[in-house]
Parts: C-alpha cells; structure tokens; sequence
C-alpha cells in the first residue's frame, strides 16, 4: 500500500473505534467507500464486515455495547498503556514520552484526550512519516494484540476492526511479539 492508502486505514480505524453516536453513524458510507479503493483486499473485507455488522445494530445499543465494551473493559479499554501500569505513577512518564514522540514528529495532540487513546495513535499515524509510526507501534503492538484477543474472545465485532488495524501494520513490518519470547 503507499502512503495515501495507509492513512486511508488508519483514519478510518481511527474513526470506526470512535464513540458511535449519530455523527458518526452518518459517516460510515464515506468510510465505506474510502477503504474500498484499499488494494489490500483483507483489511477491506474486515472493515467493510465490521461496518456492515455495526450499522444493522440500534443506535443507543451500539452507544451501550461501545461503552460497556471499551469504558468498563479493563481488559479491552483504549488506552493502550494502561495495560502496562495501570492507574499507577509510572504510566504518566509513559504518556508524557508519547507526546513528546508526538511533538517530534510534528503533530500536535488534542489536551482533550490522553496520548496512548488508540484512536488518537491511529489519527497520529495516519500524518506521520514511516519512521514515526513503525517504532510508536512496535512498542504498543502487544498491548494492541492484547486489546484484540480479548474482543475475540468476546465475540465483539471490533475484533474485525483490530485485525484490519494489525493487517496494516503487517505492510509496515510490525507484529506482536509471540508470548514467552523476549
């Protein structure tokens, strides 16, 4: 994929692991036709499978299902560091460093949302040069993997998402570290 199409998935990731309100329900066509013209045919199908998935579900169950699914799942929530750290002091050095990454590579975050919000990150590497976002990724590729196996588990349909999201990083040379491997 070149670069156009890369950031065609990344924001549309981005957007489809956003809070589903009517806004973004609207926009689904849009994203529909944007990673259709994705010559990855996998990371199509995932997407277009989760869009279609999602769109046939009621707007306040798909607001309840994404809160209960990503708000209240410690396991399965979007803020990729916190499954290093947790609540703990630790994870604010973490997150200071992820902005710093940010601002070196150009992008200014929003104060609104904390830097390791995967939609952010996605956003962010949707912009950003391969040299930026091939290190930012492989540092959080196996708390993203994690994120992924536990909405599997789950039967969520955000599990299509996550293996769109993991199928782009394949084409840029990032994959999770199998466990027991350092």
């Amino acid at each position: 994929m070149n670069k156009e199409q890369m950031q065609t998935v990344f924001l549309c990731a981005s957007h489809l692991l956003s809070y589903p309100d009517e806004e973004w329900a609207d926009s689904l066509a849009d994203c529909l036709e944007a990673i259709s013209a994705v010559p990855n045919d996998a990371i199509v199908e995932k997407m277009s499978a989760f869009i279609h998935d999602i769109q046939s579900i009621p707007a306040r169950k798909r607001m309840e299902q994404y809160v209960e699914t990503f708000d209240f799942g410690k396991k399965t929530n979007l803020y990729v560091t916190y499954m290093n750290t947790g609540e703990q002091r630790e994870r604010g050095l973490e997150l200071l460093q992820l902005k710093q990454r940010y601002k070196a590579a150009g992008f200014d975050t929003a104060e609104q949302e904390l830097p390791d919000y995967l939609p952010l990150m996605l956003e962010f590497a949707a912009y950003a040069e391969q040299e930026h976002i091939v290190p930012l990724f492989a540092a959080y590729a196996d708390n993203i993997d994690e994120i992924r196996k536990q909405l599997a588990a789950g039967g969520s349909p955000y599990a299509a998402v996550f293996d769109a999201i993991f199928l782009a990083f394949a084409e840029l040379g990032v994959t999770p570290t199998p466990k027991g491997s350092v």
